[in-house]
């Protein structure tokens, strides 16, 4: 029998013809939309990493070993830790954007490192305050933070004087010896801290450095435990100063403060 003479088989195979047109209509759509980006869609951030490192005069060096000042005094610090806060990332427009509101830096503890979500996108500096910034030192109760934050109770022990006074921003300890081949038996001690020892550290790069999606970038941070004495305008003699506990502010505090603030050096992994 041909189709002229049954209809119902040619309006079968139009059927059949048209679902299968259909269908692939369908398919393609669904391909165009799955594969178009959303525009409201968030994009995916990276992440940056700072790995703090400690030196003595460009020497990878680590709390408890015996060095040697600028004035030939053998020194052996057994515990540096110090606030940074916040840390920040210039973009080409000129905008800080902070990445890390606070953390506490315990060169005793191996590996100290800061890892942090970030925007997409390039950028060419990197700063962080020594200390903490004057709204989150003073006039605030420690027992407010949860026991993991660096500004509580347990995360602060040993960093904090009073509610008037603060936190101590940095603690520089240990022992020394006035000459060479003595014992080291004389105390070393250095806490600073007030709202006037704030500091900023920055870091201008030569060359940007790009945040993409997903991906990590890593950058090492080296702390000169030995600048912390000696600079380029000021010099610290440990056997004249060798405490100094500025919980009101003191001279010898604020030097050092400043001698910090240039102690620092970053590369990129």
């Amino acid at each position: 029998m041909s189709y002229l003479e049954n209809p119902y088989c040619t309006m079968e195979k139009h059927k059949n013809f048209f679902t299968i047109r259909l269908d692939i209509l369908v398919i393609a759509f669904l391909l165009l939309v799955g594969c178009r980006p959303q525009p409201n869609e968030p994009e995916i951030p990276g992440s940056i990493r700072l790995d703090f490192n400690l030196q003595w005069n460009g020497e990878d060096c680590a709390v408890g070993a015996v060095q040697t000042d600028h004035l030939g005094h053998p020194v052996r610090i057994d515990n540096l830790q110090m606030y940074i806060a916040p840390i920040e990332i210039r973009n080409e427009r000129g905008e800080w954007l902070e990445i890390n509101d606070v953390a506490l830096l315990d060169f005793g503890v191996h590996g100290q490192k800061i890892t942090a979500a970030a925007d997409v996108g390039t950028y060419n500096a990197i700063r962080f305050g020594m200390g903490l910034p004057a709204e989150i030192n003073t006039d605030i109760d420690p027992a407010s933070y949860a026991n993991d934050h660096p500004l509580s109770v347990p995360g602060s022990a040993g960093m904090f004087w009073t509610w008037s006074s603060g936190y101590v921003f940095v603690k520089y300890e240990g022992k020394f010896a006035t000459e060479s081949g003595e014992q080291l038996i004389e105390p070393l001690s250095y806490h600073c801290g007030t709202d006037a020892s704030y500091r900023t550290v920055v870091f201008e790069l030569e060359d940007v450095f790009a945040i993409e999606s997903q991906e990590l970038t890593a950058f090492t941070i080296d702390f000169n435990a030995a600048a912390a004495l000696v600079g380029e305008q000021d010099a610290i003699d440990i056997v004249e100063d060798p405490v100094t506990h500025n919980a009101q502010g003191t001279v010898l505090g604020e030097r050092l403060m400043d001698l910090m603030d240039d102690a620092w050096n970053l590369t990129r992994q």
